[in-house]
């Protein structure tokens, strides 16, 4: 089967995505071992925003069934994954460790994103009451 021009790009798109992604997460892993963490924190917070501008072509790329696909899975996939952790974590180090705090606060934020990004999506597409 022969990879068309457009599986090309959503592939080359998908590699810078994932190079940048990664090199985003060592240099906010890095930032608050060198800089004061007010400073550290806005770097990361740019660096973070450049990782997500660094996807947005491969998202433009993709068809309605692919962004359905990826809704699913990270909607149903992350949560499930995350609350398992969360209960793993509670059972193996207790619920007053720092592993656990780490994890129910990225998966509070998490939780918390994906309401505000509902949100935002319900008023953007409401239908306009007559």
């Amino acid at each position: 089967m022969a990879v068309s021009a457009r599986q090309r790009k959503i592939g080359v798109a998908a590699a810078v995505m994932m190079l940048g992604s990664v090199v985003a997460g060592l240099v906010i892993a890095i930032l608050p071992l060198h800089l004061p963490i007010a400073i550290a924190g806005g770097l990361a917070a740019l660096v973070l925003a450049a990782a997500f501008l660094v996807a947005l072509p491969w998202w433009r790329m993709l068809d309605y069934m692919q962004r359905d696909g990826h809704l699913f899975s990270w909607y149903w996939g992350g949560s499930f994954g995350g609350g398992l952790a969360l209960v793993l974590l509670a059972i193996g180090t207790g619920v007053r460790s720092p592993w656990f705090a780490g994890a129910a606060l990225v998966w509070l934020l998490q939780c918390g994103g994906y309401g505000i990004s509902r949100l935002i999506w319900w008023f953007a597409h409401r239908s306009q009451a007559s």
